[in-house]
């Protein structure tokens, strides 16, 4: 099999679906995209169970430690990522209105755009849907984690077979270089799809030896033959390092494949960016339908109570610790509200409660990791405290914005709290459920071998809250266990106890009866018939 064939053996093969919205029919690019979401369904969506058991708090610490990293891949969608994924639905999607290869104009854009690339005169009037946004936001508030689970709904390559024979990319991001060069950028998107479809496009066109005006001339003509639904280009601040008027090379390219070629792009940076995206961005931003994403501090809000009581499940310390509002006040103060560093704080401080053997996380420990294991960001994190513009604007990745004034933000005015609350319901009942089934079970094991109902009922709470997640077998050696405890006599109580049975048996002995005579009288021995019905 060939390199393009093993490529492209992974890739889905277009199954066309109705389209509800009249511009998306009779569109085999749009059809052959998954449905469209709506806001709760992106949610589930986005949603991911974390891998995780309660046992694992009971753990020796040397493991326990190495558990505690696994809170890096922890994911919350909350209203700002519903938001994200809708507009980036409507981007992508409508971006291809204009692109139909069932119209007859589809081939005079191909030749139109590789025209315009190349600084000839466009013959043919070219209509185009496609639009632009970008997102912005504070370093560490989480946008490429964001952007990548909105991607993962959506495959990267489609095959659609004859009549049409197209190789569809639905989707190619790409970091912007460090040096900022385009050069380096079209390098890097000839590699991209080298990846993706097994071509010989880097070999091709992507050597040093290229000139810049052959590269761009290029990757615009590939990105239209592949019918690229979306370019989506990250860390657009590194544009600040760039020499020789680069940015604005990159910038006029990027506003051509939107306004002649048809490609949306999405421009995703830290509040540095903030600058080159105002001034050369502008013209690709004029008419876009979708608006522009400013993503700051989260606000002690819903959200953010649904973020930290979602993460404080998963702790690994083996006094559990429940949230209280002075913890999530703190770890707001602590964090600033931005995600990252929450989530390190969290996972630091387990460490930290883990290492002192303290087993437990209090407002005193989170602030002392804060002081001792986030030193290069608290300058920062004091700046968003204090508010004090002199000092917020030595950290321009921090930097707020003034959104009425530099940027067109609108917020989604679809209410989705009671659908996260009621998700947020769900799951917890989903975890009672398992959590009462477990118990139910045990509980008939044991009355089943004679156990007091009480008894049991004890050992069983007690056995699944310490063991937690594991097998009923274990969850069941672990219940007598209990029992044993509970049915071992205390010291205290010992010598009471014997010296009651020995004075029973003496008194026996004057009235010449034997031990067990004694016993069975003063009923501390049971006679096993009475227990049947004869």
């Amino acid at each position: 099999m060939s390199s393009i064939e093993d490529k492209l053996s992974s890739a889905e093969v277009a199954e066309y679906k109705h389209q509800v919205v009249i511009d998306y029919q009779g569109n085999p690019l749009i059809e052959a995209l998954p449905p469209i979401l709506s806001p709760e369904e992106a949610y589930e969506a986005m949603s991911t169970e974390f891998d995780y058991q309660e046992g694992e708090r009971l753990l020796p610490s040397h493991y326990r430690y190495h558990s505690i990293s696994r809170i890096a891949r922890f994911f919350q969608p909350v209203m700002q990522h519903i938001d994200l994924e809708q507009r980036f639905s409507r981007l992508l999607r409508q971006g291809y209105v204009s692109r139909n290869p069932n119209s007859p104009e589809f081939k005079n854009q191909l030749s139109s755009a590789h025209h315009t690339l190349q600084g000839r005169p466009n013959t043919n009037h070219m209509w185009s849907t496609a639009s632009s946004f970008t997102l912005m936001g504070f370093s560490g508030i989480g946008k490429t984690t964001a952007i990548g689970r909105v991607l993962e709904q959506y495959p990267k390559l489609i095959i659609h077979k004859h009549p049409l024979n197209i190789t569809q990319v639905v989707w190619l991001k790409l970091n912007c270089p460090h040096d900022g060069s385009l050069k380096s950028l079209c390098m890097d998107f000839f590699l991209k799809l080298d990846e993706l479809l097994g071509t010989n496009y880097y070999e091709r066109f992507g050597s040093r030896r290229n000139s810049i005006s052959s590269m761009v001339t290029r990757m615009g003509q590939i990105a239209r033959i592949h019918c690229v639904g979306a370019l989506i280009i990250d860390e657009i601040q590194h544009l600040l390092t760039t020499r020789d008027n680069n940015s604005e090379k990159m910038m006029n390219f990027l506003v051509t494949l939107v306004n002649e070629i048809g490609v949306p792009v999405m421009m995703i940076g830290t509040m540095r960016a903030k600058s080159i995206l105002q001034k050369d961005f502008r013209q690709a931003r004029r008419g876009s339908g979708q608006g522009d994403m400013v993503w700051q501090q989260m606000k002690k809000d819903d959200d953010w109570d649904l973020l930290i009581e979602s993460m404080w499940r998963y702790q690994w310390i083996q006094n559990e610790t429940p949230l209280t509002d002075e913890l999530n006040q703190v770890l707001y103060e602590e964090s600033q509200g931005i995600v990252d560093i929450a989530v390190k704080l969290f996972a630091l401080s387990q460490g930290r409660a883990i290492e002192t053997g303290v087993e437990k996380i209090t407002p005193a420990l989170i602030k002392k990791v804060a002081i001792d294991d986030l030193k290069l960001v608290q300058p920062m994190l004091k700046a968003l405290k204090n508010g004090q513009l002199s000092d917020l604007e030595r950290y321009e990745d921090i930097m707020p914005m003034d959104i009425e004034t530099h940027l067109q933000h609108h917020q989604s005015k679809i209410d989705l709290r009671a659908t996260i609350q009621k998700k947020k319901a769900e799951q917890e009942q989903k975890r009672q459920n398992v959590e009462v089934s477990k118990l139910q079970k045990l509980l008939t094991t044991l009355i089943s071998l004679d156990v007091n109902a009480n008894v049991a009922e004890k050992a069983a709470t007690k056995a699944i809250k310490e063991a937690g997640d594991v097998a009923h077998t274990e969850l069941m050696q672990r219940a007598l266990t209990i029992i044993e405890e509970l049915n071992t006599p205390k010291k205290q109580d010992k010598p009471v106890q014997i010296s009651v049975l020995k004075d029973i048996i003496g008194k026996g002995q004057k009235k010449k009866q034997s031990a067990y005579e004694s016993l069975s009288d003063t009923g501390y021995i049971k006679y096993p018939f009475n227990d049947f019905a004869l």
